[in-house]
This record gives C-alpha cells, sequence and structure tokens, in this order.
C-alpha cells in the first residue's frame, strides 16, 4: 500500500471513489453525472478513478478528463490488482470525510448520492445501497442470493443481504479498513465487522450502458470463497463434525454386520434376507470417502493459501501515478 497523496493536511467533505478496469465509455458520462449531482450539493469534494491496470484507452479518457474537472484525481496502478484491491488504493489515497463508493460503469447511479448522504446525516456511519433487482443473469443472481444467505448464517456477525459495494461510509469507518493488517481484505464484510451504525437504502441499479461485465461465474465465486475463507473457520469445522458423524455411521455400521454374521454363525437370521457379497456398495463408499478427502483438502487448501498470502506481506496494490486535476504536479514513484 503507497500513499502518495501530496496535499496530506487537505481534507474535502465527501470522496467519491470508483475502480475502472477497460471502462473507457463510462468513464467519461460518469464522471459528468455525478459532477452534476455534487455541484448541486452545497459541499467540498474530489472524484477518485482508479485506473486498475485498463489495457484499452481509459487512461486517454481520464487525461482529457483531467483537463476538464478539477475535482478529478486518477490513480494509475501498475497492473490490475482486483476489485477490492482498486478500492483499497482509493480508500487510502482518499480525503474526504466520508467516502463514497460506486462501481465505475454507470450501474450505480450518481443521481442518488444525495439520499445517501442524506441518510448518512442522521447519524449512520455506514449506508450501504441494497438493490431493489439485480442485473446479472439468473444463474449468477441465483448464486449472490445463496452466498448471502450462507455466509450470513457462518459468521458472528450482521452482514447484510444483497448489499453491494455502492454507499457511503465516514472516516472513521475507512481508517478501521485502512487499518487491517490482512492483505485480502473483502470490503464488505469488513465494513459490516467494525460494528458502527449502519443502514440500507432501496435504490434501483441501471443495466450496463456500455462495455461488458468483467466479472464472470469463477469472478464471482471467488469472491464468494474470498468473503467465507476471510471471516469464518467454520467450513474447517464442517470437516471435522463430517468426521465425527462418519466414524460414527462406520462404527455402527461395523456393529450391525458383526451382530449379523455372529448370528448366522450361531444359527440365527437377524434378517430375512442375506446381505449380498460384492464390491458395489464397498466401490461406492469408497468413491464417497476419497471425494470428501479431496473437498476436505480444497478447503484447508484456501486457508493454507490465505496465510501463505498473508505472511508474504506484499502490498496490495502499487500505484504508477496519481494526477490531480487542479493541475497540481502528478505525483509519480517506482514501486519498491
Amino acid at each position: 500500500m503507497i500513499s502518495m497523496n501530496p496535499i496530506k493536511n487537505s481534507s474535502v467533505d465527501f470522496s467519491l471513489i470508483m475502480p475502472a478496469f477497460n471502462e473507457e465509455g463510462n468513464i467519461g458520462p460518469l464522471v459528468e453525472r455525478i459532477e452534476k449531482v455534487m455541484s448541486g450539493i452545497s459541499c467540498s469534494y474530489e472524484i477518485i478513478v482508479v485506473n486498475n491496470g485498463s489495457n484499452d484507452s481509459t487512461p486517454f479518457v481520464l487525461e482529457k478528463l483531467l483537463k476538464t474537472y478539477p475535482q478529478l484525481v486518477a490513480i494509475t496502478l501498475t497492473r490490475n490488482f482486483g476489485y477490492d484491491g482498486a478500492i483499497i488504493a482509493g480508500l487510502e489515497n482518499s480525503r474526504g470525510k466520508k467516502i463514497i463508493i460506486m462501481d465505475g460503469d454507470q450501474q450505480d447511479p450518481p443521481e442518488v448520492i444525495p439520499e445517501f448522504i442524506s441518510k448518512s446525516e442522521e447519524g449512520f456511519d455506514i449506508v450501504y445501497g441494497i438493490r431493489s433487482k439485480r442485473t446479472e443473469g439468473w444463474f449468477i443472481s441465483v448464486q449472490i442470493k445463496i452466498f448471502y444467505r450462507l455466509i450470513g448464517k457462518i459468521v458472528n456477525f450482521d452482514l447484510p443481504r444483497d448489499a453491494g459495494n455502492f454507499g457511503i461510509i465516514t472516516r472513521e469507518v475507512v481508517d478501521i479498513i485502512n487499518d487491517m493488517p490482512e492483505r485480502n481484505k473483502f470490503i464488505r464484510g469488513l465494513r459490516a465487522w467494525s460494528g458502527l451504525s449502519s443502514t440500507g437504502l432501496v435504490y434501483n441499479r441501471n443495466n450496463r450502458p456500455s462495455g461488458e461485465s468483467k466479472f464472470s461465474f469463477f469472478s464471482y465465486f471467488n469472491n464468494a470463497l474470498n468473503g467465507i475463507t476471510s471471516f469464518s473457520t467454520v467450513p474447517l469445522r464442517l470437516f471435522t463434525y463430517a468426521g465425527i458423524f462418519g466414524i460414527c455411521v462406520s462404527l455402527l455400521t461395523a456393529l450391525f454386520f458383526f451382530v449379523t454374521k455372529l448370528g448366522e454363525i450361531l444359527g440365527y437370521s437377524l434378517l430375512e434376507y442375506k446381505i449380498a457379497s460384492g464390491s458395489t456398495t464397498l466401490g461406492i463408499l469408497l468413491l464417497a470417502a476419497i471425494s470428501l478427502n479431496f473437498l476436505g483438502f480444497g478447503v484447508v487448501g484456501e486457508y493454507v493459501g490465505r496465510i501463505f498470502e498473508e505472511v508474504k506481506n506484499r502490498p496490495y496494490y502499487l500505484i504508477r501515478k496519481v494526477a490531480y486535476g487542479r493541475n497540481i504536479e502528478s505525483v509519480e514513484e517506482d514501486p519498491p
């Protein structure tokens, strides 16, 4: 994490943070919409766009926007550090007393920002957006619903259902997230984990007007795994319970066969039929046991992988350049 903000002693009322990866057709219209909304509010603000390793014309679009919008800040990362990595880069380089996080694809409508601000002024540290409907396909939508209901059962804090990153948080929440020593940060989870006062705000999420979504089925699945393994050891515990259950079933089954065979030897038939000899049942049990072992190793591997990433202690992102629309000299620094 490299903070490269040269205006360290100054602050603004609001920082709007948007990660952007190949959003050449969306960033311009989105910044224009945000500027129109924020200019109607009596406040100071900055618009932070984090260029997350885009390989289209997004960097050139940002260069043009910097000449037009003095409140714009463009943070360019050295490569794509993931969705949450881009948000962390924005959070650690923001100056706002309150921070608004939104996607850079125009699906989160800036026109509802005044509602978030108004709700926040009621005394809430966190105001998160609740999507009235999902714009993803039905398959991914079902997957997301399952994830929220599953993680809600296994974590020891209240994680709001169907709440995305779009919302407003106070500087206190931002400082808590920034101070977390972990490398794989799940923003929505850390936001809720803080335990600070929060409320939801229902809004209509728009369809993407330009480009294609960067989130595939596997992206959502990996994000879900990250969220679950960040805040719960229940998956590991489940295999402990499964092992105990399996041992109990095995012992009862072994006892049953022992008593049955002993009865046959003594001339007593405990069953109306003889247990057929063969390899079918044995084969099924072996396959089930092997599959369970592989699944268990996979779960353990997820946690070992997280430990591996944490102990390396590498920065969560690297910044190539920070450029300001205020004509303040851009700050450039080589990665360490």
